[in-house]
């Protein structure tokens, strides 16, 4: 598995447009665990909406 997060910070998209990506909002993060097969569909996903700095880790 590996998990995405985006700083809410830096992040100008409704919130409830993470949540229905399936997104979760913890200590100002959010995050999102996916299959490592998913990972590019996914950032290509966040591009297309224009969401910085954008933090894939490998679990």
């Amino acid at each position: 598995m590996t998990t995405i997060n985006i700083k809410k910070e830096k992040c100008t998209l409704d919130d409830k447009m993470l949540k229905e990506l399936g997104y979760t909002l913890k200590w100002n993060v959010w995050s999102k665990k996916i299959e490592i097969s998913h990972i590019r569909k996914e950032i290509e996903r966040l591009q297309v909406l224009k969401i910085p700095d954008i933090e894939v880790v490998l679990d």
